[in-house]
């Protein structure tokens, strides 16, 4: 009987490993913990949403990480990705399209209007590149799989159900990136909670809603150190390092600005 009993143990130890119901155990007493000031009712919310039989180890996120361009790629190589004739020609585009808000903007956080265009052409392709993965997947495969995002990751999904909580979203129906950003900026969810605005004052930050993601861009460079009114856009120049706070790669900032040159080329020849 003793054996049987320790078989069965055996048994149900290793299946919850195998199906994951250990780590799922552990990343939501993790996030709990990150929520010691929040309320019964959104302490339920987390409690149901990481108990939800959608929260699912996505592989492909782990993956992406080991094959990350900035990684693995020459900066030429890299560079094609994002500074090539649509998104030159897209981001020329989406700025005449978008002309009066982004002087508006550019003049209230004194910015240059078409660095906000390369984030966006870069980040979403001007919003055509928005989901692949369910936001909160990225975020749990990096807790419970990955040792050394786990502790940012445990902290992003705190976030993440915090403003799902507090907008009354599933947070199932949030796509965005690998990584766990969401939105036409593809803000994580930590920066959206922290530094995206209401920039069109209609009570509601709004991920997908060109006034707002805009603002918010052009908020979060200037809250990380985007120096006001300059158009120094060298190698480690404070628009570099601003940019670079975006994503912590010296090949991303670099292709920002390479892009940035290139649809400022493209809309004065086109005039």
């Amino acid at each position: 009987m003793k054996i049987t009993y320790i078989v069965k143990l055996i048994i149900i130890f290793y299946t919850a490993h195998l199906f994951g119901f250990d780590d799922q155990q552990k990343v939501l007493d993790k996030v709990k913990a990150q929520t010691q000031k929040a309320g019964k009712a959104e302490i339920t919310f987390i409690e149901k949403s990481l108990k939800d039989n959608r929260l699912l180890i996505n592989n492909e996120v782990i993956k992406r990480f080991k094959e990350k361009p900035e990684k693995i790629k020459t900066y030429e190589q890299y560079k094609k990705i994002f500074v090539n004739k649509e998104r030159i020609e897209g981001g020329a585009e989406f700025f005449e399209k978008n002309k009066k808000l982004l002087s508006e903007i550019s003049k209230e956080f004194s910015i240059d209007p078409i660095v906000l265009v390369a984030i966006v052409g870069v980040e979403t392709n001007y919003g055509s590149k928005t989901s692949g993965f369910t936001v909160i997947n990225s975020l749990y495969t990096q807790a419970a799989k990955m040792p050394k995002r786990s502790r940012w990751a445990v902290k992003e999904i705190a976030e993440l159900l915090s403003f799902c909580y507090q907008n009354n979203i599933d947070p199932y129906s949030i796509e965005g990136s690998y990584a766990g950003a969401f939105g036409y900026g593809q803000f994580i969810p930590s920066s959206f909670n922290r530094l995206s605005i209401d920039y069109n004052k209609d009570g509601e930050k709004d991920p997908y809603d060109w006034e707002d993601v805009l603002g918010s861009v052009a908020y979060y460079l200037v809250e990380n150190g985007y120096p006001k009114n300059s158009f120094n856009f060298s190698y480690k120049s404070g628009i570099w390092h601003a940019i670079r706070t975006y994503n912590r790669s010296d090949k991303y900032a670099n292709a920002i600005i390479d892009l940035r040159n290139e649809i400022s080329r493209e809309i004065f020849l086109s005039h």
